[in-house]
């Protein structure tokens, strides 16, 4: 009997579910992993571009710093959104319903806060080039928030799509009480990018003016 027909007749090997699980969630932490090493690499560029001020061009005569608000209200939303991440997830592993609505709630702040982001992104001082006639960024400090919201802005759009994910992969049964380990990698990944749009905030409103 070759080894198709053996698979074919049931003998083919399958690795536990707790093995799979595992083998996930290392997945899971090293994708983190890289994204920290790229998200670090963005708020190590502003506070070092921050300290240089080459010539005064971190913050040009005439700039303003993008307001405060906007940027804390992107993780405010961000934490509520990886809040009901976390009661989805607890909802699901107890069996006690409400994972989909949980899911799909998380998803929609996700999208408000990416929303939030891109007004921010809109906010970040423009001027206008004398020969093109094109706005663009002026100065380090505007190229580097740039750099940082949009990094927020992709992080949090891709956490939407996970929580609609997450919501329709409940509803058909296949994140449950006894199958709840995507619910656990979504979560992990969500409270990752809770922490890194949470620093970010920290590094681009404490740490504005140039020390030179």
């Amino acid at each position: 009997m070759t080894m198709l027909e053996a698979h074919a007749d049931g003998g083919g090997h399958h690795e536990p579910a707790e093995v799979v699980a595992q083998r996930q969630l290392l997945g899971v932490w090293l994708f983190i992993a890289g994204d920290a090493v790229i998200v670090g690499s963005i708020v190590f560029t502003y506070l070092y571009l921050r300290g240089l001020n080459t010539e005064g061009q971190w913050m040009p005569h005439g700039m303003h710093a993008v307001s405060a608000v906007l940027t804390w209200g992107v993780v405010l939303v961000t934490l509520l959104s990886a809040g009901a991440v976390w009661v989805g997830e607890r909802s699901t592993r107890q069996g006690t319903g409400g994972g989909v609505g949980a899911a799909l709630a998380a998803a929609a702040l996700a999208l408000l806060a990416a929303a939030v982001g891109v007004v921010a992104l809109r906010h970040i001082p423009q001027v206008v080039n004398a020969s093109s006639g094109v706005r663009q960024v002026e100065g380090t400090y505007a190229s580097s928030l740039l750099a940082i919201d949009g990094s927020n802005v992709i992080h949090l759009v891709l956490l939407a799509l996970l929580g609609l994910g997450v919501a329709m992969r409940t509803a058909k049964g296949k994140i449950s009480a006894a199958a709840p380990t995507h619910a656990r990698l979504v979560r992990i990944f969500w409270v990752w990018v809770a922490f890194a749009t949470t620093l970010s905030a920290v590094v681009t409103t404490v740490f504005v003016a140039s020390p030179r």
